[in-house]
């Protein structure tokens, strides 16, 4: 059966957590037997192959590539936003791809730059839709609802009216979300009301290969990391802060990531020094686990899912998460890790605690962490998406 998966950015254009998930999921879909395409954007009209998997790339008919965007001129950025509501200019090229692929399930994903203009396409051609919720796209065009250091309750009146037409649209569109809390949060707002399957399937990580546990503790020194963008919204300047507040003698903190504008690193560098504060720049994946001892994912945005805590699982580390969006469903308190609550005073020191006082509390949440891990693998994921799939086109 051939799906046809659209989503924003694909590789070799990886950006975040959601690419790489689509990226698994196509991958393991072919493994299965079924025959993905993939659909995204680029700055160049393109027809490829990444892994024996076809990828057309659609140059994103609009002011400009969303990779492009932090180097534009405000004055553009509206216009962008107001075309990509629902953008009639890229229907032609759909279309095209639609009617030589014929695929049995049309599967979206991340729609900024592609627009929620393919739903009506795939409707018009009376091609089963399934779409994965991966951000708040549908609900803010910034895709986080996120403000002036604050959370959204509500939508502002320019999300509003940008989000009009995708909120029409979804009304009936099977939905995927990729944690209870961000599928929740769309029904709550009066999305995919009529939808025949509403339900959320976990990201997939790598597959999972059997890690010996170790301990890490150098010199009797117990490392924390944080890993990912350093953002003020991914909480990093809490962390640091709070940090530094506790003057912890035998633990360092071990920092992964650049920032979201050079600027904005050279700042936290700048005011967050200290001996056992270190900044590590970015680096791969098996080269940030076996340095640390238990990951701390202090989001203070509502983060749908957290990829970094199941990729921890994998290498059997321990986690302290915020409890903000989509991170408090995947952590079992005090078996895989534990949760904070950034607006409780103290509630983040007293989970650090845990951890420093007692010595046989990491091995014992480690060995947690890898059985954990198994629930969030390619194979079982995929398997859950082709039950929606089969689902569809009954």
């Amino acid at each position: 059966m051939k799906i046809l998966i659209f989503n924003s950015l694909y590789s070799p254009n990886i950006v975040g957590g959601a690419e790489k998930s689509t990226q698994l999921l196509a991958e393991g879909l072919k493994t299965k037997g079924w025959q993905p395409v993939i659909v995204t954007t680029a700055d160049h009209k393109e027809t490829g192959e990444v892994n024996g998997i076809k990828v057309y790339y659609l140059k994103t008919p609009n002011l400009y590539w969303i990779c492009d965007a932090k180097k534009q001129p405000a004055y553009k950025k509206p216009i962008w936003h107001i075309i990509d509501a629902y953008n009639p200019f890229i229907k032609k090229s759909l279309t095209q791809i639609i009617e030589k692929e014929k695929p049995a399930v049309i599967h979206t994903n991340n729609l900024t730059g592609i627009s929620v203009a393919i739903w009506k396409i795939a409707q018009e051609n009376k091609i089963p839709i399934v779409h994965t919720i991966r951000d708040h796209y549908l609900l803010c065009p910034k895709t986080t609802m996120y403000k002036n250091n604050k959370n959204c309750k509500h939508q502002c009146w320019d999300c509003k009216l940008l989000s009009m037409p995708k909120k029409k649209l979804s009304d009936k569109i099977n939905v995927v979300g990729i944690s209870k809390f961000i599928l929740d949060k769309h029904l709550k707002f009066g999305y995919f009301n009529h939808a025949n399957i509403k339900t959320y399937i976990y990201n997939p990580i790598n597959n999972i290969k059997k890690i010996q546990l170790w301990q890490n503790q150098e010199n009797n020194v117990f490392t924390f990391g944080y890993i990912g963008l350093l953002a003020p919204s991914k909480g990093i300047e809490y962390l640091l802060r709070h940090f530094i507040q506790m003057d912890l003698k035998k633990a360092r903190l071990m920092i992964f990531g650049r920032g979201i504008t050079p600027t904005y690193e050279k700042h936290l560098k700048d005011h967050y020094q200290k001996d056992n504060i270190i900044f590590m720049g970015f680096k791969r994946t098996e080269e940030i686990y076996p340095l640390l001892d238990v990951v701390v994912v202090p989001s203070l945005w509502e983060e749908p899912f957290g990829r970094i805590v199941p990729e921890a699982y994998v290498y059997g580390i321990p986690v302290i998460v915020s409890k903000r969006g989509g991170l408090p469903e995947i952590v079992d308190e005090g078996i895989t890790g534990y949760i904070f609550n950034p607006d409780q005073e103290n509630d983040f020191e007293e989970k650090l605690k845990l951890f420093l006082e007692d010595k046989e509390l990491l091995n014992r949440l480690s060995k947690n962490c890898l059985e954990k891990a198994q629930e969030f693998r390619v194979d079982m994921v995929v398997e859950k998406y082709i039950d929606v799939y089969k689902q569809v086109v009954k």
